[in-house]
């Protein structure tokens, strides 16, 4: 491979919305994240009502680590051996049932806190699959030059959608509790509406057409896995920036696990309001998505990824010290900018780094980040939060991240030599 990074990044940050198949998996996608939105929102809300207990949102977070991290090598093997547009399409039909059961639970007004965290195991289990297949998919419906872009517009699909669902489940929320005087009830429409999500998905991606490619074959999931780990360890780089993704989600990213003890106990400013603090955050995400690739083209992925890392932490630690509800959501949304930076540019660096044959397996690590990390990370801030105080643990982690870019990141070789990396790769 002898392409480096900041070349591609040049591309325009739409131009892989040329290709039809790509547009149509975007789509797609948009659409069922903008469900997910409310629903990662309303779980962490119902369970909070239910209960009262800020340990339980741990717990919740917990359920969706255990079988994310037993799960997803298993996971990125299949996405490198099988159709990824025809599991995907499977894994959405799952998870289409899922939320359905969910739902009947909640509208009959029987949910409680245990189910939604058992609901989040499975979906967590399902999405183990998901990802790895999702992240080797796409790049393969687009051109080599344009898979800058392909990685830009994917992640703005997160804090994009976060602009709006949150808000509007925040909304429906309110609205149906106003009306039914139920969490129960409310929590079941945003189930229902989350599961439409993922059946307009499956019918976008059955339009998707994949070229051939060469899969991994001819030995058993086992070897298969330990292949994509030794590949890993023989290429460092790797491991550092999956290693840089799962520290930046454990200690910052997961932040958002203590979103309903801030708009409860600390802001009091209700469910309406706890979906603008979500709001906030994706308006910045946003933001730093579309950013991104001008940034890196500018200054590099490792001065880019720095400087997403320290903005990051910055402004977590400033939230988690903040008691005034607009300043707030300020620090909220620059801490998403922070994270987005970030995120693209270790994620965009990987895409363009690694074999069409490894990329299930080594996208399946990095999509730890989220199905494993992410929830571990929610366990962390939710106990030190229970143990002291959640505004002690936001700043904690912030200033935590601070220490580790400035420290460890700023001066690793592998990071400083990404060009020559993606030169031997």
């Amino acid at each position: 491979m002898t392409t480096s990074p900041e070349p591609e990044a040049q591309v325009s940050t739409f131009g892989a919305l040329r290709s039809k198949d790509f547009r149509r998996f975007w789509i797609g996608f948009v659409i069922s994240v903008s469900g997910q939105q409310m629903l990662w929102m309303t779980e962490g809300w119902l369970i909070y009502e239910l209960s009262g207990s800020k340990l339980l949102l741990g717990a919740n977070g917990l359920a969706q680590a255990i079988p994310a991290t037993l799960l997803t090598l298993f996971g990125g093997v299949m996405a490198d051996k099988l159709d990824q547009r025809r599991l995907l399409i499977l894994l959405q039909m799952l998870q289409m049932t899922v939320m359905g059961v969910m739902a009947a639970l909640a509208i009959t007004e029987v949910i409680q806190a245990w189910h939604v965290i058992a609901g989040a195991f499975v979906m967590s289990s399902l999405g183990a699959f998901e990802n790895p297949a999702r992240q080797a998919m796409f790049p393969l419906l687009v051109e080599r030059k344009a898979m800058t872009s392909a990685v830009s517009l994917n992640a703005t699909i997160h804090p994009g959608t976060r602009v709006l669902g949150p808000v509007v489940g925040g909304f429906t929320l309110a609205t149906v509790v106003g009306a039914t005087s139920s969490a129960m009830i409310a929590g079941g429409v945003v189930f229902t509406i989350t599961a439409v999500g993922f059946l307009v998905y499956a019918g976008f991606l059955r339009t998707v057409h994949l070229p051939a490619v060469h899969r991994a074959t001819g030995r058993n999931m086992l070897q298969n896995i330990r292949d994509g780990l030794a590949f890993v360890k023989a290429n460092g780089v790797f491991a550092w920036l999956i290693g840089m993704a799962y520290f930046g989600m454990f200690f910052a990213l997961s932040l958002s696990v203590l979103f309903p003890v801030f708009a409860k106990d600390i802001l009091d400013v209700g469910p309406s309001g706890l979906g603008f603090m979500y709001t906030a955050m994706g308006v910045g995400s946003l933001a730093g998505a579309f950013s991104a690739s001008s940034l890196a083209s500018a200054f590099g992925p490792r001065k880019t990824m720095i400087g997403g890392g320290l903005v990051l932490g910055s402004f977590l630690l400033m939230f988690g010290l903040s008691t005034w509800y607009p300043l707030s959501l300020v620090f909220l949304a620059l801490t998403g900018v922070g994270g987005s930076v970030y995120n693209v540019g270790i994620q965009s660096t990987m895409h363009m780094l690694v074999p069409n044959e490894f990329r299930g397996r080594v996208m399946g690590l990095w999509g730890m980040t989220h199905t494993s990390i992410r929830p571990m990370g929610e366990m962390q801030f939710a106990g030190v939060a229970a143990l002291v105080a959640a505004p002690f643990a936001l700043a904690l982690g912030g200033g935590i991240l601070l220490a580790f870019v400035v420290l460890v990141v700023a001066h690793n070789r592998h990071i400083k030599e990404l060009r020559r990396s993606a030169e031997r790769v």
